[in-house]
């Protein structure tokens, strides 16, 4: 009868182990280089996009002030010819 080393030491020993060993092992290392250089794509568009949003903010943050002063200067409009249709 043989003991549990033996018997891992014919599993390590068969043609198959051997064979598929080297493949499994280089099908792995595919996988984990694939997730690493995603994950590495993800972060860029990650940090392109937060810097399209801060030029959004920034160029909201100007609109609002054009818009009011738009606003300002059609309510001076509205006063002075309120003022010329008085008279």
């Amino acid at each position: 009868m043989a003991n549990g080393n033996g018997a891992l030491s014919a599993a390590a020993d068969h043609a198959l182990v051997k064979t598929f060993t080297p493949l499994v092992v280089a099908a792995l290392l595919a996988i984990v280089g694939w997730l690493f250089t995603t994950v590495m794509e993800l972060e860029e568009n990650i940090q392109q996009n937060n810097i399209h949003i801060e030029h959004l903010h920034m160029a909201e943050g100007k609109f609002e002030e054009e818009m009011e002063d738009i606003q300002k200067t059609v309510t001076d409009l509205r006063i002075n010819i309120g003022r010329l249709t008085a008279h």
